[in-house]
């Protein structure tokens, strides 16, 4: 059982080597067109000033919202340029440094579970966004995005969960029937668990939603191939005119809804 248990904890310490790997190689390799900026902006209630990197015009008509896994940071959206890609698309996207997690740009300090489900709709009330907006998380970056998506689905466009945490609390005290019209794309790895019952949660979560897998893609499946990933975000937000060949899932079916 030891062996067994070491043996586990040996394949764990390799994926994450590789994970940081993949993404040690992106930001090697990344392009910096001076599309992307970095700002921060004061929450109620938050010890630290958020800080954020925004990329597209101020006075674009759609708005993207990114939240990172535990593991990452607003940067990792950039260096797969998911950033650089939606702003070249005519949206503006926002990449949140999670509060207590990267490199403590928003501050150190973790936040409570109510902190964490109010935190998008404090960002939004602060940038005076009173649009739809679409909402892309990752891993434990859904909870900060799935509050928002089952709280207050009139203001989303669409929700892209990439292996990421459901907020069971937030679900179970949603009472909006309009969750079930809100277009999600849930995106895995095929190395990760996409046949699992936390999939499954997601799908119950959200009905009208797809389920599409990256091939030979680990948890953080957009750091395998990030031009697919980020082609695939961009036809699912109706910016783009092809998807994808290379995900199982496709074609695609569901489509954000910015009206």
């Amino acid at each position: 059982e030891v062996r067994m248990l070491m043996e586990m904890l040996l394949v764990s310490l390799a994926a994450g080597r590789a994970v940081m790997d993949l993404e040690g190689a992106l930001k090697a390799t990344y392009k910096d067109h001076g599309i992307v900026s970095s700002k921060s902006i004061t929450i109620p209630g938050l010890a630290a000033p958020l800080h954020y990197l925004t990329a597209g015009s101020s006075s674009a008509r759609h708005l993207v919202v990114l939240f990172h896994g535990a593991a990452f940071s607003a940067r990792t959206w950039q260096v797969v340029g998911t950033l650089d890609a939606l702003a070249n698309a005519g949206l503006l996207a926002i990449a949140v440094d999670i509060p207590g997690y990267g490199n403590g740009s928003s501050g150190k300090q973790k936040q409570s579970t109510p902190g964490r489900q109010q935190l998008l709709q404090q960002l939004l009330r602060q940038l005076n966004w009173r649009d739809k907006v679409l909402v892309i998380s990752a891993s434990m970056g859904g909870s900060y995005g799935s509050p928002f998506v089952l709280q207050h689905p009139e203001q989303v466009s669409g929700y892209v969960s990439v292996a990421a945490v459901l907020d069971e609390s937030a679900q179970k005290a949603s009472k909006q029937p309009s969750v079930s019209e809100v277009p999600a794309l849930l995106v895995w790895g095929e190395f990760d668990s996409p046949e699992s019952s936390k999939a499954r949660s997601q799908q119950d979560a959200f009905p009208l939603s797809q389920k599409v897998v990256m091939p030979k893609a680990p948890h953080p499946c957009y750091l395998k191939d990030p031009d697919a990933f980020n082609r695939l975000v961009l036809y699912f937000a109706g910016v783009a005119k092809d998807q994808p060949a290379s995900i199982q899932g496709l074609p695609m079916k569901v489509f954000a809804k910015w009206n």
